[in-house]
């Protein structure tokens, strides 16, 4: 990292545009870039460097660890467009585990953001001090991956001579700017790709379109140690030479995504009479679940389960899923590291059978790539998650509680079980929705079992109710 003149100046001029801002209860990207451009020119930050070895690129990506995980192959992308160039990251807290063994950058940085996400005049006075931090770089280039219009403004603030970003969807951006606000702190606008594909075509396009070329393999990557997964092999091996794990994850960010500890210990017994070998369980979560994780391993048999929950980051988390065959939990980061090792997932899902999932619905284009997955339904939207507004309407549940998903009878998920091992069994990578509803032609309820991007159903019939 060099050292550039005018930093000072440049910092001075961002704290008069807070100020000012702050005055007017407003924040103005025309007046910030009015009043930076003409510093940022003079002190040489729109110029590029002259050759590929000493360009400067910073990434940026403000989201969970599940999109972090599916930006992976946009990330790959980049090093390989760039082989010589110096790679910054720039991600959230909860990534940078995942993040600081990634092969394809050279720094990874970590933006705490500390202040009220939701207020565009607190990220402003955040950004006029973090992104200070980066000027003395001279960034060519620098990307927002992430759908906030405030990091398009960090970008800007960064001093990069070219910002690459995305054409807003729908006029809109996450978060508190507007499209408009920041469009003109992009020197670049890359259309998004087509509605209703997964996650990870979400980041792809602006790797292409500096690339070139299309990507040809969209497959997330997850970088754990060598070390920590034999460290896990061997403490498994030790614990049951000859078992078969099984990952339970109970965590989750969102409450709307937690199925209840007393059903998945419903669950994973009905499991455990339904195996003939020695099947066993790992679980798996964050530091919030402690308790839950203590209560899981009590409901079941003694040395039928290890509790780890609360005691890694997501890094060795994922090392520890590689050595089980098969995920049973919620929809949370580990899902997508699961995926990304090859596992077959089963999870049960808070959106409801009966509200219309939308093109960019979660479990539509967030659901694990590349793995045979199940999705457990409700059947019904509970009270207040019958017409889902505006973003909720991506999870279909509302609450941020557990709530429509408490409906997801343990018996339910142990025919998802059944159905994910005929899927591995067939040697399918489906991913399906299941769930109850009623019998079109008989009374009583069937098991509803829905294909993604197919619209066709088969029916189970069931005991009546």
């Amino acid at each position: 990292m060099g050292s550039w003149p005018g930093i000072e100046e440049i910092k001075r001029k961002m704290q008069v545009l807070y100020e000012h801002a702050a005055e007017m209860n407003c924040v103005n990207t025309a007046e910030i870039k009015e009043g930076l451009e003409p510093l940022f020119e003079q002190y040489g930050y729109r110029t590029t460097h002259e050759d590929d070895a000493s360009a400067q690129i910073l990434l940026i990506h403000d989201d969970g660890v599940g999109d972090f995980i599916n930006c992976s192959p946009a990330i790959h992308e980049m090093r390989r467009t760039y082989p010589e160039a110096v790679i910054t990251l720039v991600v959230p807290h909860q990534s940078y585990d995942m993040a600081v063994t990634c092969p394809y950058v050279d720094h990874v940085i970590v933006d705490e953001k500390k202040c009220d996400r939701k207020d565009p005049l607190a990220l402003f006075q955040w950004y006029t001090h973090f992104a200070a931090q980066f000027l003395s770089y001279h960034y060519d280039l620098a990307i927002p991956f992430s759908p906030y219009g405030s990091d398009v403004l960090f970008a800007y603030l960064t001093g990069a001579v070219h910002r690459v970003g995305f054409q807003s969807k729908d006029g809109k951006l996450s978060g508190p700017f507007h499209a408009e606000h920041v469009r003109g702190l992009l020197t670049d606008q890359v259309p998004p790709r087509a509605r209703g594909l997964h996650a990870v075509y979400a980041y792809l396009p602006i790797a292409e379109a500096l690339a070139g070329r299309e990507v040809q393999d969209a497959a997330p990557e997850i970088w754990t140690l060598a070390a920590e997964t034999e460290i896990w092999k061997q403490k498994l091996h030790m614990a049951a030479p000859d078992a078969s794990w099984m990952a339970v994850i109970i965590g989750s960010s969102s409450g709307r995504r937690h199925w209840p500890v007393a059903s998945y210990a419903d669950l994973l017994q009905k499991v455990l009479k339904e195996e003939a070998g020695d099947v066993r369980f790992l679980l798996l979560g964050g530091p919030r679940e402690k308790e839950d994780g203590d209560k899981l391993l009590a409901a079941l048999p003694e040395h039928m389960a290890w509790n780890a929950v609360g005691a890694m980051n997501y890094r060795e988390s994922a090392a520890a899923l590689s050595c089980c065959h098969l995920y049973i939990g919620n929809d949370t980061g580990l899902m997508h590291a699961a995926a990304a090792v090859g596992l077959p997932v089963l999870s049960p899902c808070c959106y409801p059978a009966d509200v219309p999932m939308q093109y960019d619905a979660v479990p539509l284009i967030h659901h694990p790539y590349g793995v045979p997955t199940v999705f457990v339904r409700p059947a019904h939207a509970l009270s207040g998650c019958q017409h889902p507004q505006q973003d909720d309407v991506r999870w279909g549940c509302v609450s941020e509680k557990p709530h429509c998903i408490t409906q997801v009878t343990p018996e339910l998920m142990f025919q998802g079980y059944r159905l994910l091992k005929e899927q591995i069994r067939r040697g399918k990578k489906d991913v399906l929705y299941l769930y109850e509803m009623e019998n079109p032609t008989h009374d009583g309820t069937v098991v509803a079992i829905e294909k993604r991007d197919v619209e066709r159903f088969r029916w189970y019939p069931k005991e009546k109710a």
